[in-house]
């Protein structure tokens, strides 16, 4: 299955209406300043953590590696 950009968009605006519309709610019902939802936390592996870095690590040497081609700073 193909996600475009289109649904991630799509979802994003639904989930950002929504947020607005219980802020919206909570307003109006109570007569005062909306209570910050909970902040969401995401965890994640050791495994996906060090995988996540590798790749971030590796896009910055390849993107300096670039660079270094592009503008023919060799060392």
């Amino acid at each position: 299955m193909v996600v475009t950009d289109y649904h991630v968009q799509s979802v994003l605006r639904t989930y950002t209406r929504q947020l607005q519309r219980s802020r919206l709610a909570s307003v109006l019902s109570g007569g005062e300043k909306a209570e910050r939802p909970p902040e969401e936390k995401v965890s994640i592996s050791e495994e996906a953590r060090r995988r996540l870095i590798r790749d971030h690590v590796t896009s910055q040497v390849l993107g300096k590696q670039k660079l270094d081609v592009d503008g023919e700073n060799f060392e």
